[in-house]
């Protein structure tokens, strides 16, 4: 597993989770709405992969909420990431951009579920993802 930026001890805690204020929830929800960037009508796809791995980066010190929703959506953007890859290779080889587009609504979908999932409060579990943060 890969911790870049190591979580400080915290002397106030008291073993409970507190629930999530709303910058923590909209902090989430625009963490994992980045993976709308993977359509191609939005040309940034490196912003789906930028995003999460800074949420997650910011996060670690602050909320253990957003953290929670940042390491989720980094994983999932970076096997997405991988996806597209492979499906932008496809798109060549076979002269057609539907792998593209079916890869790219798959993330999307995924992404505006788990938004809902941050923006009412609920923890974060995409169904597939590389375990590269922690």
């Amino acid at each position: 597993m890969l911790t870049i930026n190591p979580k400080p001890a915290s002397e106030d805690s008291d073993g409970k989770i507190k629930p999530p204020n709303q910058a923590e929830k909209a902090a989430a929800v625009i963490i994992h709405l980045s993976g709308l960037c993977w359509l191609p009508i939005i040309p940034i796809p490196i912003l789906a992969l930028i995003i999460p791995f800074l949420g997650l980066q910011f996060a670690r010190v602050h909320s253990e909420f957003v953290e929670q929703h940042a390491v989720q959506a980094a994983n999932f953007q970076m096997m997405m990431g991988c996806f597209y890859a492979l499906s932008m290779m496809a798109a060549m080889m076979l002269n057609t951009a539907l792998f593209i587009w079916w890869m790219a609504i798959g993330a999307s979908l995924f992404s505006v579920w788990e938004a809902a999932k941050a923006m009412n409060g609920w923890p974060s579990k995409y169904p597939a993802n590389f375990k590269i943060f922690k």
